[in-house]
């Protein structure tokens, strides 16, 4: 097969992450349909669902590509691999809170070359691919001109075992910044630097698939990210801000995780 360019990787991504999307949303009344239950998440069955929508979706296109997703792994010989979070914001969907998402990227070994964020309730597609514009249901957007930490609304999440130093960072960083607040999705938190909407989000306890399509779409909008690997499988933490503040937010961010 002919090596795919990053034009149709990114067809594909957004043909699955809107198809799964709008599953999700169809379905909302099954929101309270529980796979699994933690002290602080839940897995649904309709994560399950998504995942195995999408999943059809890319393999019906590059049937031999592999696939890292939150909800299980298709592991292939291949360059490619497709990562997915099919509902990225499970516990505001469970609720009826219209903050969730539905996220897709693909990578060749290391590098990502496209992605899709799709957020059903507002029907708002964020897409890039690595050597193309960010955009937002097809048009052009770019990060804030944010000069200073004490000018921004800085957006952050908790971990579910909520990790002292996450209170002690945010304990430092809110009388920094003009605003924080905490909503519950990574992926739509980091697109939201993207547009503008936003200047500065961090967490200390994701995955890679919660950041991998809107990490590349916030950088391709101007946004610095700095990734910090974690010791548990995909786990990272994970920094993304305007260009002017990342310097002092990484410090801070260093300041109480020093591992």
């Amino acid at each position: 097969m002919k090596t795919p360019s990053n034009k149709q990787l990114l067809d594909v991504c957004i043909e699955a992450a809107c198809t799964a999307g709008k599953h999700a949303l169809k379905n909302i009344h099954r929101r309270e349909e529980i796979a699994q239950s933690f002290d602080h998440d839940v897995k649904l069955v309709m994560d399950s669902e998504c995942q195995r929508i999408a999943e059809g979706i890319i393999h019906r296109h590059f049937p031999d590509h592999a696939i890292l997703g939150e909800e299980g792994s298709i592991i292939k010989e291949h360059a490619f691999e497709w990562v997915i979070d099919p509902i990225d914001g499970t516990a505001n969907y469970t609720r009826g809170f219209p903050y969730w998402c539905c996220s897709i990227a693909v990578r060749r070994d290391s590098e990502i070359l496209a992605g899709c964020v799709f957020v059903p309730v507002l029907n708002e597609c964020y897409t890039a691919t690595v050597d193309g514009p960010a955009l937002c249901n097809g048009e052009p957007v770019h990060v804030s001109a944010v000069p200073s930490l004490q000018k921004a609304a800085f957006f952050a999440g908790l971990t579910k075992d909520i990790d002292p130093r996450s209170l002690s960072f945010f304990s430092d960083m809110a009388p920094r910044v003009s605003k924080i607040r905490m909503l519950g999705s990574a992926a739509i938190d980091i697109c939201h630097i993207a547009c503008g909407r936003s200047d500065g989000y961090f967490e200390a306890g994701l995955y890679f698939w919660d950041v991998a399509a809107a990490g590349l779409i916030a950088e391709r909008a101007g946004a610095v990210c700095t990734a910090y690997p974690r010791a548990e499988e995909h786990g990272l933490r994970f920094l993304c801000t305007v260009p002017h503040i990342h310097a002092a937010a990484r410090k801070l961010v260093e300041k109480h995780f020093k591992d």
